[in-house]
């Protein structure tokens, strides 16, 4: 086994806030931090304070949403070494799901989903994890009831994610963001900079793939995981299709129209079919269709759409059409 391990400084620079950002109240454990520590958040980001911080475990309750969740920490000062609980933010629902670090343990990224103005909640929560005196990434997944709005995030070349913050309500969490830390030492035979891009790359592939030994991991498990979720996604779009084509009083081409138009706007980018969308649903409308089951039609397509290219992707870029 390799011996390396990071030492990772707080450096203050947050991720974007993700979620559904105009619910809930801001929480942020850095404060929970500063007061264990005996000062204020503003001198604990200043005064070099922290001279390693990590999570050492996570605590997420969730059933059909995360309901809440509590961060755990491992933070050395210039004389002592603290085990620091984060607040438990949230509700009092859901089941419990413990994510426990090793001691060398790291958040290179994370991914999920949220709801829109319909609940408004995190449903799901993937962490992408490293340990780098094994060169292995673990991945940990916890998941609700929902399919929703994707999101993802990762830190800055050289960085890794320290601590929680965040927004909740009195029984849900709505949105995540995290602060970095700036990894500060490893191993020669490690190449930082230039592997944590690479990483970075892979776990959103909008950038060509060139770091084959977790590349075939990651990608494959990424496969794997989103496959059946296109299957069913695409198994509830067609039946909603077919549920409104039954209340079309005999138009149901009308609903095909409406979406191939649809699709040709969304793949071409092309606004001037607008008018020719605004036409079908009026003629539809008239069909005992309202506005608010055109628009969810036409949302789960685009969804439908954005899942099915990102699918492809992996087949293209990674030959895994034969993946299961």
């Amino acid at each position: 086994m390799n011996d390396e391990k990071w030492t990772i400084k707080l450096n203050g620079t947050k991720s974007p806030l993700n979620g559904n950002i105009k619910k809930g109240i801001e929480i942020d454990d850095l404060d929970k931090i500063a007061k264990e520590l005996g000062t204020n958040k503003s001198d604990l980001l200043n005064d070099n304070i922290i001279k390693d911080i990590h999570v050492k475990q996570i605590k997420i309750w969730h059933g059909e949403y995360i309901d809440s969740i509590q961060f755990i920490y491992k933070v050395i000062t210039n004389d002592k070494t603290y085990s620091i609980n984060g607040d438990k933010h949230g509700g009092n629902g859901g089941k419990e799901t413990i994510i426990k670090f090793e001691d060398d343990e790291h958040i290179l990224a994370i991914s999920g989903q949220y709801g829109d103005t319909s609940h408004g909640n995190l449903d799901r929560l993937k962490f992408i994890n490293y340990i780098p005196s094994k060169k292995h990434v673990k991945l940990c997944t916890i998941s609700g009831k929902y399919d929703t709005i994707l999101f993802d995030m990762s830190p800055a070349t050289g960085t890794v994610y320290t601590c929680f913050f965040g927004k909740c309500t009195h029984d849900s969490i709505t949105n995540i963001g995290m602060y970095e830390g700036s990894i500060q030492n490893q191993s020669q035979q490690f190449q930082q900079s230039q592997q944590l891009q690479q990483l970075s790359d892979l776990l959103f592939p909008s950038k060509p793939y060139d770091f084959p030994v977790l590349k075939q991991e990651i990608v494959r498990l990424k496969y794997q995981e989103l496959a059946p979720q296109v299957r069913n996604e695409k198994i509830k779009f067609e039946e909603l299709t077919t549920n409104l084509k039954t209340k079309t009083g005999g138009l149901e081409n009308v609903v095909d129209l409406l979406l191939d138009a649809q699709k040709e706007a969304i793949k071409n980018n092309d606004q001037s079919i607008q008018g020719e969308l605004n036409a079908y649903k009026k003629i539809l409308e008239s069909k005992n269709l309202t506005k608010d089951e055109l628009q969810i039609l036409l949302s789960k397509q685009t969804e439908l759409n954005q899942l099915e290219e990102r699918l492809a992707n992996l087949q293209i870029n990674e030959g895994l059409a034969n993946c299961k």
